[in-house]
């Protein structure tokens, strides 16, 4: 939303030190230009649903303890660095094209 509080120079700081590529959206466009909502967590929350519907199927119930494993498991399924590029190369804003 353009605040300064969502990019400080502590915030830069530490992406820079742990080599992590910031990239800021322009104001008032991230709903033209929403690569993690579309490209990323679209997958995510479907493999979770997947995932849960089977456990369900299997009559396991999501738990506390069981939570974080189902959460992984979709997790892993959905975050692959070709699933991240991809919905960012889609929008155009990908720096590495």
């Amino acid at each position: 939303d353009g605040h300064n509080s969502h990019c400080t120079f502590r915030f830069v700081e530490f992406a820079h030190k742990h080599h992590i590529i910031v990239l800021c959206l322009p104001s008032h466009a991230t709903h033209k230009l929403q690569p993690c909502d579309v490209g990323v967590f679209g997958p995510l929350a479907a493999s979770w649903k997947k995932g849960v519907t089977q456990a369900s199927r299997d009559e396991i119930p999501i738990m506390k303890q069981n939570l974080l494993i189902y959460y992984h498991e979709a997790r892993e399924v959905a975050f692959k660095s070709t699933t991240i590029i991809s919905a960012f190369a889609r929008t155009g804003i990908w720096p590495f094209n």
